[in-house]
């Protein structure tokens, strides 16, 4: 009867156990649903609508993209960037402005008809969105001149880091030259190199497009410079105790009262010396330059510029790519 009753005793244990596993699971499940469904409603849907204008200038058609980013379920307007592209090419990046509108200005278009979308990259409480495909028609020109365009567009480093995107300069109608690249909006504390930094696009039997490495280069910020402090620094107090240890040593084998007193005016002035030397050469050892406060954290709109070698090649400026580049916070 107690073998029954112990056995009994055990089973209803396990049992006991085993529900209160399938309880803290269930209330797991439940916790974790309400989190998705805390997160979902803190998240806004979006909606990207992209317009497109045309003109004839130049080598090519210049179209202008719009963008509009909005927020159907709240007020106000998104923040982030968006990114244009047509097919696999990617066509620039805009950030958007405080009305929700990103815009960008293209000549990369080939003849023909071209569909093209906006992206929403979303935000912290945003979705990311598409817009539907809108249709570009650009016409043929006999103008000579070049198109550029950069790719990835949209570009993010933290302070200290540095970020690349490929430039390629496509030559059009007849043009054959080298195109000079440089760039602008940089931040402070930061460059922009090309490699190569003139790009030949010559066009002879085919058009043949050149390419270059654009990287851009931030700047740490430097670690604030140690302040000597009022007492005696370690090296002036050795600077002293060496030649005093001479001093003594050669005490010790003269006798004489003044060559004694010839040796400890020697030693005064040699350790006064050896103080005042020594500290200023601590001093500027350890003095560096002001601190530099490196590169600020933001958002930027840099824009590629390119120069043909000659100048008379072309008669109308190509529309010059525009890259965001966000700089943010060193990781520790």
């Amino acid at each position: 009867m107690n073998v029954r009753l112990s056995v009994g005793t055990v089973g209803n244990k396990g049992n006991g156990m085993r529900t209160i596993g399938w309880c803290m699971a269930f209330l797991g499940m439940l916790a974790g649903a309400s989190c998705m469904r805390s997160a979902a409603e803190n998240t806004a849907k979006t909606q990207t609508i992209l317009t497109v204008a045309t003109e004839d200038a130049g080598p090519r058609s210049r179209a202008t993209l719009t963008a509009h980013v909005a927020t159907p379920d709240l007020a106000g307007a998104p923040s982030g960037v968006v990114t244009f592209r047509a097919g696999n090419t990617d066509l620039g990046s805009a950030f958007l402005d405080g009305e929700g509108n990103a815009s960008l200005q293209t000549d990369s278009f080939s003849a023909g008809n071209h569909q093209v979308i906006a992206i929403y990259k979303g935000q912290t409480g945003y979705l990311t969105s598409t817009s539907e495909p809108q249709t570009v028609h650009a016409n043929v020109s006999t103008v000579a001149g070049f198109t550029v365009a950069a790719t990835p567009s949209s570009l993010s480093t933290p302070v200290g880091g540095f970020v690349s995107s490929v430039v390629t300069v496509t030559p059009v109608n007849g043009f054959n030259s080298y195109v000079n690249l440089s760039c602008t909006g940089l931040p402070v504390n930061t460059t922009c190199t090309f490699t190569p930094l003139s790009v030949p696009a010559s066009c002879t039997t085919t058009c043949v497009p050149g390419t270059s490495v654009m990287q851009i280069q931030t700047l740490a910020p430097s670690p604030p410079t140690t302040a000597l402090n009022g007492g005696e620094s370690p090296i002036q107090r050795y600077a002293f105790v060496f030649p005093a240890l001479l001093g003594l040593v050669g005490l010790g084998a003269r006798r004489c009262r003044t060559w004694r007193n010839l040796a400890l005016g020697l030693l005064a002035f040699a350790g006064a010396m050896s103080m005042t030397a020594c500290a200023q050469r601590y001093k500027y050892l350890n003095h560096g330059p002001p601190d530099n406060t490196g590169t600020p954290v933001g958002s930027y709109t840099v824009v590629i510029q390119a120069q043909s070698s000659t100048g008379a090649e072309t008669t109308t400026p190509p529309a010059y790519p525009q890259i965001t580049l966000t700089i943010t916070a060193a990781t520790t």
